[in-house]
């Protein structure tokens, strides 16, 4: 929020929060979605009827969940974390060696036909790259907590560029192996892609293996989101706090548990934003929104470091950007935004406006001189 205060000053800031805001409470309930699928899945068959319901309801618990957690202590959900983080790499490597094995006997049907009928047309391609470029995501959280980094200056672009470097090599990997596992209809119908890459390896060996397949992939890519969702739960509940701290958000959302040391109103708040988006929306659909919106004001502070550049050149910056990484971030966010609007106009028209509504919230409680009153008092007495 500061840069874009600095930049475009507070209003914009503030629509800034706003929007941050329902993307975080829409991308928790995606993950929350995730790990629901990916559990349920040991127990209960993509056919059931009522899947989609129950799929919900144990999302909606594992919410509720994370923020007990969170709310006892920062520590206990980075120590979870960082155990389920590890043993998802552990996953991603054996489901990489098992994907060469397959290509190594000869399988190779699926890996050579991949791109087959795929659409050239460049005008659609936004729509993938924004529910693709969402896999990323984890960099904004790392943005979000800098206060409580330690030596920001040098640890904060550090784990950027190492995090962004490995994440981006890891997933282009996992991705060729679930290409060479599994054909394109079965990525796109699949609910669980890592638990039928797993039964499609060791259907060669006989059922019991088919099984061991299904549930080291399940419990690892469900244990995996879990701990997406502590973080990203950590991340997003410090939105309320910096929005309550800067007198954007009521002041009861800048409380802090004195035993825990945790913003507790703050978490309560983001699981109550996250439980309700994870009944209406689907994952597919979640995942759009929160692309689309976020490139919005990613564009915004893309663009605010040229424009600071200019407007506050004497400002100490204690690690300097090439000017050419942001035009390029500029250019990407507006193709990102520009090419869901021509194809969907309708439903981006509709969450650009629910993003202007912030608009009219900030003059009737949030700026200091209430324009809004003042506006009223005016029409008023005409």
């Amino acid at each position: 929020m500061p840069i874009q205060q600095n930049t475009y000053g507070r209003m914009v800031a503030f629509v800034n929060l706003w929007v941050l805001l329902i993307v975080y409470s829409m991308g928790t309930a995606v993950i929350a979605l995730t790990f629901s699928s990916y559990l349920l899945s040991l127990f209960i068959d993509e056919a059931y009827p009522q899947f989609e319901l129950v799929k919900k309801v144990v999302a909606a618990a594992a919410v509720i969940l994370v923020i007990g957690i969170c709310i006892y202590g920062t520590r206990l959900g980075v120590w979870v974390q960082n155990g389920f983080t590890v043993m998802k790499i552990l996953a991603l490597i054996f489901l990489v060696v098992i994907a060469g094995v397959f290509l190594g006997q000869g399988n190779l049907e699926n890996i050579s036909s991949g791109f087959a009928g795929s659409n050239l047309d460049v005008s659609d391609w936004s729509g993938a790259m924004l529910s693709s470029l969402w896999a990323y995501n984890g960099w904004t959280s790392i943005n979000i907590i800098a206060s409580e980094v330690k030596n920001p200056e040098k640890n904060l672009p550090r784990a950027l560029i190492i995090t962004g470097l490995s994440v981006t090599i890891t997933y282009v990997i996992v991705n060729v192996a679930y290409h060479a596992l599994l054909s394109t209809d079965q990525l796109i119908h699949s609910e669980s892609i890592a638990v039928l890459a797993g039964e499609t390896f060791f259907a060669q060996y006989g059922s019991g293996a088919v099984k061991f397949g299904r549930y080291f992939f399940a419990v690892s890519v469900a244990l995996s989101t879990f701990g997406s969702l502590l973080s990203t739960v950590l991340s997003a509940s410090r939105l309320p706090y910096a929005g309550a701290l800067e007198k954007m958000m009521p002041g009861c959302f800048g409380l802090v548990s004195k035993r825990n040391k945790t913003p507790v109103t703050s978490l309560i708040f983001m699981g109550m934003t996250s439980f309700v988006c994870i009944w209406p929306s689907n994952i597919g659909s979640l995942i759009q929104y929160v692309g689309f919106l976020s490139w919005i004001f990613w564009g915004l502070c893309f663009l605010a470091v040229i424009v600071l550049r200019f407007k506050m050149p004497d400002t100490p910056r204690p690690f300097r950007v090439p000017l050419f990484i942001p035009v390029i971030a500029i250019l990407t966010s507006l193709y990102l935004i520009v090419g869901p609007t021509i194809t969907s106009p309708l439903t981006s028209g509709m969450w650009v406006l629910v993003t202007l509504v912030a608009v009219p919230v900030y003059y009737g409680y949030v700026d200091k001189e209430r324009k809004c009153d003042v506006w009223m008092r005016k029409l008023t007495a005409s």
